[in-house]
């Protein structure tokens, strides 16, 4: 079944690409030089990816980072150069319907003509800059989760959430550095990651030694983690033993007490057929304690709410991390990002710090989550 999805999104893909590739190779006046040099760029951009998955365990790193790279950035661009020539298309198609539009000009900019061409790929490079200028801009997102579990002599709890920080072939150690500080400027006393802390090869943050620069984490209540599908994809054991050298306590359908009363509860990742149910972890836990939930993938949030998590925090969706992505988000999870509220469990689902493949950000954020737990006044 697996294998069937794979050969037939592979196909969609490439047939998709296929259909980009001529559009553009259309525009292109009867030039033999420009014909070679676009079909050599076209292959490369669209061969990266397709070179990358089966081979980047074996390849030099540097050599695997640059097929990601460019094949993660080409994907991104690729829906857009696809959106525009649909709807040209469609503009085409539509003469004998919408008597406005002039087929013969439709035609005219889309066969043979150097300025279309590089007027389209002029709109998607600007669109792709301002995104990766949105990237880099962290969004810091605060609540102030009031609760009467807390006694007000406590004072307050500053819990830091972040998600989803893809370590590997694109963010390494320079932006981790960058991020450690930011974390920290915030005077936390806990840290939590809601999963997905590495993207999909653990023998890379190794190698970048990128633990020792999360160990600068100053958080004197400890750092937590769930499991997110990308560390069932790098590799389970190699995984948690990245988080433990990094000093990152993994919870794995389990709790933690972190005070008399705050008790952190970390799921495994949905990818475990078998993790246990979230009644059978929590069973036990007193009433009266504060419960945090952390699980990357923001389903059955039904569930929390019949346990009375008082606060889950979740990541994994991204948000969609550029539109159109962002309506299919949308489509598959009750709540793609934000906060709700269902009973008296409030979630908390992140649209992430960092980012899968190429670094945009299009219609979405990159941000961390600053919830201060505090007393409740009567």
């Amino acid at each position: 079944m697996k294998a069937a999805f794979f050969i037939t999104a592979l196909l969609i893909f490439l047939a998709a690409n296929y259909y980009v590739a001529v559009r553009f190779y259309q525009m292109i006046p009867e030039n033999i030089l420009m014909q070679i040099v676009f079909i050599t760029i076209i292959s490369i951009f669209i061969g990266s990816l397709l070179l990358f998955f089966p081979l980047y365990k074996t390849l030099p790193f540097t050599v695997s980072a640059w097929l990601y790279r460019i094949g993660t950035a080409w994907f991104i661009a690729f829906i857009y150069f696809l959106l525009i020539f649909v709807i040209l298309d469609l503009l085409k198609a539509s003469n004998s319907i919408f008597r406005f539009i002039n087929k013969d000009l439709v035609i005219s900019l889309t066969h043979q003509n150097y300025l279309s061409f590089f007027s389209i790929i002029g709109i998607v490079v600007l669109l792709l800059f301002i995104g990766n200028l949105n990237y880099h801009k962290k969004r810091r997102v605060h609540f102030d989760i009031e609760t009467s579990k807390l006694p007000p002599e406590q004072g307050r709890i500053r819990v830091v959430g972040i998600s989803d920080l893809h370590l590997g072939y694109t963010i390494g150690a320079n932006e981790l550095k960058e991020w450690v500080q930011l974390i920290n400027s915030e005077n936390p006393d806990i840290v939590v990651i809601g999963g997905d802390l590495i993207d999909n090869n653990t023998e890379i943050v190794f190698d970048m030694k990128l633990d020792q620069i999360l160990k600068n984490i100053q958080a004197p209540l400890g750092v937590y983690a769930c499991l997110g599908n990308h560390e069932y994809i790098s590799g389970k054991r190699e995984s948690i033993r990245f988080h433990e050298m990094s000093d990152i306590h993994v919870l794995k359908d389990t709790i933690f007490n972190v005070t008399d009363n705050i008790t952190l509860i970390g799921r495994d990742d949905v990818s475990n057929k078998n993790r246990k149910p979230l009644n059978v972890i929590v069973n036990g836990v007193n009433e009266n304690r504060f419960k945090l939930l952390l699980d990357h993938q923001p389903l059955h949030l039904e569930d929390a709410e019949k346990e009375k998590i008082d606060l889950q925090f979740s990541g994994h969706t991204h948000n969609g991390q550029v539109f159109p992505f962002s309506l299919i988000a949308e489509s598959m999870f009750e709540n793609p990002h934000g906060m709700i509220q269902k009973g008296l469990t409030s979630i908390y689902v992140s649209s992430g710090l960092g980012i899968w493949g190429g670094k945009f950000r299009i219609g979405t954020q990159s941000e961390y989550t600053v919830f201060d737990i505090i007393h409740k006044q009567n």
